[in-house]
């Protein structure tokens, strides 16, 4: 069986694709394949695929579904033991499947989550938002393999809840993510945060890898679809509802501290959208956020009077959710 599938989806990336393909194909490791879902571009991104020669390389065309629709086809015909996911601007350094493979060699994880830096408009490189984080689960979990009955998984869990959401930090394996039926939520997007809640939720050997393995390239000329200040960010409320539901029928929903980072985290989103969706949006996006908060687990909002630091800001959470709830 191939090692390891990593999955890149495009969608009128033209030659920003290549940023890519040239990082995943450079890789010293080379027991991988890799499918490239080209989500029915209409323009010189078809070149582009056309001119990938590779034996590597599985190239999968659809009409336009989305980016959780295309994630979900690329899983589909996955062959890899492992699976990951990399965007088609961002890159990964040539050792990050080594890394990995060692990793996967020496721990038999279900899940890895994986250190990144970012990459900024000058192409100065620091380090990716969630840094801090994994400073502190370097402290708490120094051989680098988490379990549930381990001595820190009570507060592993919620930290690692806590990391960014994106993709390209994680490796699962493909039967953890077969047995669950876990997936992206199709038609919708902010999809990451419902991807890593399931999977974090469902794996039971976790290993983190401090070495970075991708580099995120953040966006100004030509910004992510979630970057716009319009409707698209009511998705960010959907995917919350299907998130906390989702979570809501696992048995670490009645972990406290667990529970509060799960709500921490998709709070946390739609804040950002809420902040930032354009002001004719701004009304109905705080009904619709209220209106929420009323049809999930009533249990998320009883929030306790304290709890251990790994499941966040308390007080910052409640601002959160009073924000949120008297947005008019």
């Amino acid at each position: 069986m191939t090692k390891l599938t990593c999955i890149t989806t495009t969608y009128n990336d033209g030659p920003v694709l290549l940023t890519s393909v040239q990082s995943i194909l450079a890789q010293s490791f080379g027991d991988f394949e890799y499918i490239i879902v080209d989500d029915g571009s209409v323009d010189d991104t078809l070149a582009v695929l056309a001119g990938l020669d590779d034996p590597r390389i599985r190239i999968i065309r659809q009409a336009n579904d989305g980016l959780s629709g295309a994630r979900n086809k690329a899983l589909e015909q996955a062959r890899g033991e492992y699976v990951c996911f990399l965007d088609a601007d961002d890159s990964r350094p040539n050792w990050a499947f080594a890394a990995i493979a060692e990793v996967i060699a020496r721990d038999a994880p279900d899940l890895i989550l994986c250190r990144g830096v970012l990459s900024e408009i000058r192409g100065n490189l620091g380090p990716f938002y969630d840094s801090g984080l994994f400073g502190q689960i370097a402290d708490l979990c120094p051989t680098g393999l988490a379990t549930p009955d381990g001595p820190e998984a009570a507060t592993l869990w919620p930290l690692a809840q806590r990391l960014e959401p994106q993709s390209a930090n994680k490796v699962v394996r493909r039967d953890l993510l077969l047995r669950g039926g876990i997936g992206f939520p199709n038609t919708h997007f902010f999809e990451d945060i419902y991807f890593h809640t399931l999977v974090l939720a469902a794996a039971g050997r976790v290993s983190f890898l401090h070495s970075p393995c991708f580099c995120y390239f953040r966006r100004y000329l030509r910004p992510q679809v979630t970057a716009t200040a319009g409707d698209l960010r009511f998705d960010s409320i959907a995917v919350a509802k299907l998130t906390l539901e989702s979570f809501a029928r696992r048995p670490q929903f009645h972990l406290p501290a667990y529970r509060t980072a799960v709500l921490a985290s998709c709070l946390r989103i739609m804040e950002w959208c809420g902040n930032s969706i354009g002001h004719p949006y701004r009304h109905a996006f705080g009904q619709m956020a209220r209106a929420m908060l009323r049809l999930i687990d009533p249990l998320y909002l009883h929030l306790p009077d304290s709890l251990p630091a790994e499941a966040g800001d308390l007080t910052a959470l409640r601002r959160t959710l009073e924000g949120l709830t008297d947005a008019a």
